[in-house]
């Protein structure tokens, strides 16, 4: 009789191998959920958002404020050339003028048109104190000029231009308010004699940008911090003035005038000596008398040996500027060689950038801080 295999073993034998294999299915379970959480984690690390990176991998940007003034404008401009005849105004002021949005110190600061420059006038203030300009059309089209610092011509029938609103704070949403700017503008001494110095000292709280500068000048050129000092030697009577910037779109200003005695514009300068071609300074040819007379008003006259000459000036601390000169067309023979004198003379004056007034002597420097040209007054 031939041995048979049974199908099925016995029940303890088939209970052993169900148990194995429902371990087995357990086990298997359990490592898929682990692979499953590694794999989700990789995906999330590289694809996902990481540290701050958008979906096409660029970083977020990180959010900066930062406060600048509003209306800052540009150092100088070239006004519209006004017509033959037209009313205009000529900047008699040493360093220019600022062209503001309204009659006052209180508008804002439209630019400066410097000294010598022909404005067209289309209007004046209620008061005639100011002028109503012609500018170009980037800075708004027209500006306010103080009549202060300007001479005018064929202005008599101009109309009268209502001024501007006066600038205001612009209110806030927030419930916090703005706080209101604070500034402080001293000098030690606001009169000298020409040579010595003064200092000027600031302090300005809750503002955006502050500039300490001569009045006239451009004001871009003299940024300063919120606190500080300068010392400052003018040979002219000047006005300097504090400005500054407020967040509210609004500026302020404090000016201090510091008279200067035996100054540039103290009466005559007579010529000592002046830098010859070819040569160093050099004694004016005898009987001759060379002369220049600095007013007030920003005029310069004289005379060149020969002819007589008239033109305009700048000045402010250490710095002097000469406009084109004319002068009359005469012509002198003696003595000999006064008329090359005379073209070499107001060809330097014209060189001028800056001076110095010592013991009443006038000494001018060219922009190289060569020295040449030296007066005495009197």
């Amino acid at each position: 009789m031939e041995n048979q295999t049974p199908e099925t073993g016995s029940p303890s034998s088939k209970k052993k191998r169900d148990g194995k294999t429902i371990l087995i299915i357990v086990l298997a379970a359990v490592l898929a959920v682990a692979l499953a959480g590694i794999a989700f984690l990789l995906f999330a690390y590289v694809f996902g958002d990481n540290s701050g990176e958008t979906e096409d991998g660029g970083n977020l940007p990180t959010a900066v404020v930062t406060i600048m003034p509003t209306n800052i404008p540009d150092a100088t401009f070239v006004p519209p050339t006004p017509e033959a005849n037209d009313p205009t105004a000529i900047v008699t002021s040493r360093a220019g003028v600022n062209v503001r949005t309204g009659p006052g110190l209180e508008y804002t600061i439209l630019g400066t048109a410097p000294f010598g420059t022909e404005l067209e006038i289309i209007g004046k203030s209620q008061d005639g104190t100011w002028w109503v300009v012609s500018i170009p059309p980037s800075y708004g089209g027209f500006g306010w000029v103080s009549a202060e610092y300007v001479n005018v011509q064929n202005a008599a029938t101009v109309p009268v231009i209502p001024a501007p609103p006066t600038p205001t704070p612009v209110a806030t949403a927030t419930a916090t308010a703005t706080p209101a700017p604070e500034m402080s503008f001293n000098a030690s001494r606001t009169t000298i004699n020409a040579g010595e110095k003064a200092t000027l000292s600031w302090s300005v709280e809750n503002i955006v940008a502050v500039y300490m500068y001569p009045v006239g000048a451009n004001f871009a050129d003299y940024p300063v911090t919120g606190q500080g000092s300068k010392e400052v030697q003018p040979y002219i009577t000047t006005t300097y003035e504090l400005l500054t910037f407020n967040p509210n779109d609004t500026t302020s200003a404090e000016r201090i005038e510091i008279t200067v005695v035996n100054g540039l514009t103290s009466g005559r300068w007579k010529l000592l000596s002046y830098v010859a071609p070819g040569s160093g300074l050099t004694s004016p040819l005898p009987g001759t008398e060379v002369t220049a007379r600095f007013g007030t008003d920003g005029s310069l006259s004289g005379s060149g040996g020969c002819n007589n000459y008239n033109g305009g000036f700048m000045a402010f601390d250490q710095t002097l500027r000469i406009s084109s000169l004319v002068s009359s067309q005469a012509l002198c023979a003696e003595p000999e060689g006064i008329m090359e004198q005379e073209g070499v003379f107001l060809s330097l004056m014209q060189q001028a950038s800056r001076m110095a007034i010592n013991a009443g002597q006038l000494e001018v420097f060219d922009s190289s801080g060569n020295r040449i040209l030296v007066f005495i007054n009197g």
